[in-house]
């Protein structure tokens, strides 16, 4: 779409007294209306109360230049909380002078009635990248650290099996190319402080190979972002939300905003639910890649000094080279097949040419973030900001079926309809359509070089042709293989898309000696196509080695899962099986991880991270390595452990006595099939029948009927470490 006009810079104040006085009379009419600050019985009153008020607040704003902007944001606010259920809504608007308008939907708190408001934190997920990035880019400025020197010359204790870890510099960490695993999640999510969670990272890592070499692909990485915590801490000796709070937040005026490594002030944040039953309070342990709550007020003034090119107020926060570095592509000159507007990761951002935008001609950068919890979605967010047209949204949501897609759309609507009211776009862009392409036939010779199983981050997919030449894609899952695609032909562009859709479309595609599938779907406010890598060929193999297959009749029980310790109620199978896929021979599964033999093969180590995928969907992968503990092979996926259900004792009739040892693992016991077993001063505990479904749960102490049917009951308890835990059986 053909702009209409150049951005001619920033918008005078455009402050009337009659809306000064408007307002005044509205927030009179309020305070009477509803004494003690409790929120109004009119959402729509609240809403216009908040609507002036964020123009009365900061210059910048006119509601007859942005009417339409104002309504098309409540509209699509409106529409994404039905479509999801969700319990809360914030967006806010931004020029380089301030803010045009906010809206805030739903309760931040359901059992006090409190409504959302500017103010109102959320958790923004990994939009808390981009103050980990600013942190390093501040401490660069300062010279007390280089991008492009290496981690280790500033943290010396950090070490990795592969000993091209010496290579990782600090600017791998925040565009996704170090090659570590991943995103270790153990003790990430906790209804209790773990501040530990990123010195226990870099711990995990040293026991761990790199993924591929440093700076050779993108790929997505939450670790490089936690890594930046032990950075900090040994450049400043703070920790570092400390350190973000002195350098960062309070610079900018960002006061509301905080991490969770303490018990944020009640009504001040919106809480999650599932359904309508709340989560409980959850501790975000991983500061830097997604630990931090911020609001619409706050995150407005982070929009505009970026905006602003470093400038916050009169003063400079971070000097214009510092954003202009942030905001360059990250993956040019690196292994990306298939270039895609949507992730074209710059230092902290997703992509430095969003999508939505580029679309229409505009530049902007985005930030997204998403928070999952033990019990479902908590948070999704997503932050757009364009400085050439001096324009930023943030949006966030809280509960239920909300999803990164949904918060995009909004952030994208509310964007673009405020580029035509303001004059740099004629129009909305219209639906993507498109009429299908006329069929072409694949040669034999792609048939059979394609047809086979496709590996991805957590997932297995199998690709085939039909007699009739058209594609079908299925993936795998609990009950088997399911189709996922089917009837797609081969169009005139290379691309295999339906009859009846034309825009979703899967690709198939040769790079350094790998075959891949792309995947092509409507994306964001659905006038474009994003286009991204989904999937890796898995190459012929032979048989996994013999000392692996023997290994898959067991089952193992995780003993250091935060679940066991942290979510006793959530009724979940803690234990793992290795698994093999009927027609894949040289590959296991282990928790959806697909694996296969190291080169040459080891009796005590799986690969899984041979799947080179840039992008999103070869993250967090590991390899599947074996512990020698007391003379047995406990099993090690990742930053969990296992041990074999073979190994753990049996307890009878009477009184015995567990003790927690000194690591904090959780342990198991064999209990009788019938009777009853009390417990006393287990931290939690959990009982599971002879299928390891969950029968009870409880912290502290408690008393509970075995199963009463089956082969076994098997009962874990965790504590601190050096915990006694009594266990009392009566037949």
């Amino acid at each position: 779409m053909a702009l209409k006009k150049e951005f001619s810079g920033r918008r005078g104040p455009s402050l009337f007294v009659a809306l000064i006085a408007l307002s005044l009379k509205l927030l009179s009419l309020f305070a009477a209306i509803v004494p003690g600050g409790e929120s109004p019985p009119s959402k729509r009153v609240s809403l216009l109360i908040l609507l002036i008020l964020s123009c009365v607040t900061l210059p910048g704003c006119s509601s007859s230049d942005y009417a339409a902007t104002v309504t098309e944001a409540r509209a699509a606010a409106e529409e994404a909380m039905a479509e999801s259920g969700a319990s809360a809504l914030t967006l806010v608007l931004v020029d380089g002078e301030g803010i045009i308008l906010t809206e805030c939907l739903g309760e931040a708190d359901k059992e006090t009635g409190t409504a959302v408001v500017p103010g109102t934190l959320f958790g923004i997920g990994s939009i808390s990248k981009m103050f980990a990035t600013i942190a390093v880019m501040k401490l660069e400025e300062g010279e007390r650290v280089h991008l492009d020197a290496p981690l280790v010359s500033s943290l010396p204790r950090f070490s990795m099996i592969s000993p091209e870890y010496r290579d990782i510099t600090v600017r791998m960490l925040l565009n996704h190319t170090s090659g570590f695993p991943g995103g270790t999640t153990l003790n990430s999510v906790t209804t209790a402080p773990f501040p530990a969670f990123a010195e226990n990272v870099m711990a995990d890592l040293s026991c761990q190979r790199l993924k591929h070499p440093p700076g050779y692909l993108n790929v997505y990485c939450n670790d490089g972002f936690t890594m930046v915590e032990n950075l900090v801490k040994a450049l400043t000796g703070k920790d570092y939300p400390e350190y973000v709070r002195e350098a960062v937040l309070g610079p900018l005026g960002m006061t509301g905003s905080d991490y969770v490594d303490h018990y944020l002030t009640e009504g001040s944040f919106a809480r999650t639910y599932a359904g309508e039953t709340p989560h409980p309070y959850t501790y975000m342990n991983f500061y830097a890649t997604g630990g931090l709550f911020s609001s619409a007020a706050d995150m407005a003034k982070l929009m505009r000094m970026l905006i602003n090119g470093g400038v916050h107020g009169e003063k400079r926060f971070l000097s214009s080279g510092s954003i202009t570095a942030m905001s360059r592509d990250q993956t040019l000159g690196t292994f990306n097949p298939e270039p895609s507007d949507f992730i074209r990761y710059g230092l902290g951002w997703d992509t430095v040419t969003q999508a939505g935008l580029r679309a229409v001609g505009v530049g902007g950068w985005q930030k997204g973030g998403a928070i999952d919890g033990a019990y479902g979605p908590m948070y999704r967010s997503t932050m757009i900001v364009s400085p050439e047209t001096g324009l930023g949204v943030f949006v966030a949501m809280a509960s239920n079926n909300i999803t990164s897609d949904l918060v995009d759309k909004v952030g994208e609507r509310v964007i673009l309809r405020a580029l035509v009211d303001s004059g740099i776009l004629e129009k909305m862009p219209d639906p993507l359509s498109q009429d299908s392409l006329p069929v072409d036939v694949p040669t034999a010779e792609e048939k059979s070089a394609f047809s086979g199983f496709y590996g991805t981050s957590g997932g297995l997919y199998r690709l085939g042709f039909e007699t009739d030449d058209s594609l079908r894609l299925d993936s795998y899952g609990d009950d088997g293989w399911k189709p996922l695609y089917g009837m797609l032909r081969k169009r005139s562009d290379g691309w295999y898309a339906a009859d009846d859709d034309a825009i979703t479309a899967l690709r198939l595609l040769t790079a350094s000696e790998r075959r891949y599938i792309a995947l092509r779907k409507r994306s964001g406010a659905g006038h474009y196509a994003s286009t991204f890598l989904l999937a890796q060929k898995l190459d012929a193999r032979d048989a996994v080695s013999k000392a692996w297959r023997e290994r898959l009749a067991t089952r193992w029980l995780s003993v250091n899962d935060e679940t066991l310790t942290f979510y006793p109620d959530l009724d979940v199978d803690t234990s793992l099986f290795l698994t093999a896929v009927d027609g894949l021979p040289g590959y296991l599964l282990g928790d959806k991880m697909v694996l296969r033999d190291m080169d040459p093969p080891a009796d005590d180590r799986l690969d899984g991270m041979f799947l080179q995928i840039p992008q999103t969907r070869g993250r967090d992968r590991v390899d599947a390595a074996v512990d020698r503990r007391e003379g047995v092979d406990w099993l090690r996926l990742g930053s969990i452990l296992y041990r074999p259900l073979s190994g753990i004792s049996s307890v009878s009739a009477g009184t015995t006595t567990v003790t927690i040892g000194p690591e904090g693992f959780s342990e198991w016991r064999k209990l009788p099939v019938s009777g009853a077993v009390c417990i006393d001063n287990a931290a939690a505990w959990k009982l599971f029948d002879g299928a390891f479904q969950l029968k009870d749960y409880g912290r502290g102490s408690g008393c509970t009927a075995l199963p009463g049917s089956g082969e076994a009951a098997y009962l874990v308890c965790s504590g601190a470490p050096g915990t006694r835990i009594d266990l009392n059986i009566s037949p």
